[in-house]
Parts: C-alpha cells; sequence; structure tokens
C-alpha cells in the first residue's frame, strides 16, 4: 500500500505502533487520513486517548515537543442516521448515503466552525489541520493529563463571565450557535474554558437559531447555579443578543 522508500517505511511505522497505544481498529480510510498527517509533517507520534463518544475519539499527539488533540469521527458512528437527518435540515447535505463521506463533511464543519468561533475571540482550541473525517487541533492540558470539564471544577467568577461572554462573541461576531452547550462542552486550563464539539453548530440566520441559542443558555446557567450563582436566563439572554450591556 506504501511506498518501499525508508522514510515512508518509518513513518508508516510510527503509525502502527501508535495504533497499538490507543488500542482501536480504524478503517483503511480513518487509517489513510491519519498517515496524512504523518507524511505531511504535522505529526510524530500518539501519545495517549483522551475520550471515547458515540460519534468520535480524541487523541494526544506530539510533534517534537508540542502536543496536540487529533478527533477521529467513527465512520461506523452509531447515531450515523440522526447526524444525516441533522445535516440535511441544517446544511442541504442530507442526500450524502455514504457514512464517511457524511463523518468527513462533519469534521469539516467543525474544523470551520473552530476558526470562525477563533476570530470572533471566543476561546476554542486553535484548528490546526483537517484530512477526511480527521481534525488536529489545539491540545488543552499538560503533557500527562488532558484538561478537566468544567463540570470537575468550581467555576469562578472570572470563569462565569468568560463563558457567557464567549456564548455572546460565538453569537454577534462569529454569527453561530453552539446548539449543544452544557458543562461537559468546556474545558478547564490554566483559569479558561474552552468551549468544544462544535461540529453542529448552526449560523444565526437559522430559524432555530434562537430556539438553540436559549436552550444553551439555558444549560449552562442552570449548570453555574449550582454553586451559589442567581442568573437569570431572560437577563442573560439579553446580554447575549446584544440587547443589554450586562447580564446581572
Amino acid at each position: 500500500m506504501f511506498s518501499s522508500d525508508d522514510r515512508i517505511r518509518k513513518e508508516e511505522e510510527k503509525l502502527k505502533e501508535s495504533q497499538k497505544v490507543f488500542g482501536y481498529v480504524f478503517d483503511n480510510s480513518t487509517l489513510l487520513n491519519i498517515y496524512r498527517f504523518f507524511h505531511n509533517g504535522y505529526l510524530d507520534r500518539f501519545e495517549f486517548p483522551i475520550a471515547s463518544g458515540k460519534e468520535s475519539i480524541v487523541f494526544a499527539a506530539s510533534k517534537g515537543d508540542r502536543f496536540f488533540a487529533v478527533k477521529i469521527y467513527k465512520v461506523t458512528a452509531s447515531n450515523f442516521k440522526n447526524i444525516r437527518e441533522y445535516a440535511s435540515s441544517r446544511w442541504g447535505i442530507g442526500k450524502i448515503s455514504s457514512k464517511r463521506k457524511l463523518m468527513n463533511e462533519w469534521a469539516f464543519r467543525e474544523f470551520e466552525n473552530l476558526k470562525n468561533a477563533k476570530e470572533a475571540g471566543v476561546t476554542v482550541p486553535k484548528p490546526i489541520k483537517v484530512y477526511g473525517n480527521v481534525i488536529q487541533m489545539q491540545y488543552i492540558g499538560t503533557k500527562s493529563r488532558p484538561a478537566l470539564q468544567i463540570k470537575d471544577i468550581e467555576p469562578s467568577d472570572k470563569i462565569v463571565e468568560q463563558i457567557i461572554n464567549d456564548i455572546r462573541n460565538l453569537f454577534l461576531k462569529g454569527k453561530l450557535v453552539h446548539g449543544d452547550i452544557s458543562e461537559y462542552n468546556f474545558l478547564y486550563h490554566r483559569g479558561k474554558a474552552y468551549m468544544i464539539d462544535i461540529a453542529q453548530a448552526i449560523t444565526t440566520d437559522d430559524p432555530y437559531s434562537l430556539i438553540l441559542l436559549k436552550r444553551d443558555v439555558t444549560n449552562i446557567i442552570r449548570f453555574l447555579n449550582k454553586f451559589g450563582y442567581s442568573l437569570n436566563t431572560d437577563l442573560v439572554m439579553k446580554y447575549v443578543k446584544g440587547e443589554a450591556d450586562a447580564f446581572r
């Protein structure tokens, strides 16, 4: 499958070694996409798994002494039907019958949404590169342990303000609504909360954008108020939409 060139063979050996590390069997298409990161000089090796869900698996990977996160969308995602229905209603691409092609599109959407969010000043992992169903992005955490989700910390006033301002910036500047915000969709590292899992985000001109925005705000307020805050959904919604200068 690969060239007999020594350099390429060594890269293939690195990939095989990485497979043993994360102990998961991928389809050939995914392996080829991973290989492209090695071959094109973006990565040297995989380090350890970070998270695994129904749609994707995330690993820490490295290039020299730098760490990155690599998110791999599963071609055999168990909720493929739901993803296709969502893609059909939001992006008009639901007629794609190939799981591989649709997961490639899903990965590309997350990559583009991360770029958009980053440009809007939202605290998100910086996107680096996408090949097919595989995304390389900024790694959030230390070399020994990935960052905690905010569900596992007690948020400070600074974190509360940052999260709400990031939802606001995503809406007003990025023209996006995350659509699935909760305490599971933020990573805490060095005093900041990083918004993640943004593939399903919709544009603000979508007829359901305000409905999903209110759901996002309601979900995160419910979590934050467990720590003694008294945030009001209506006030926060006005602030997030740019209708007020403060949210409390």
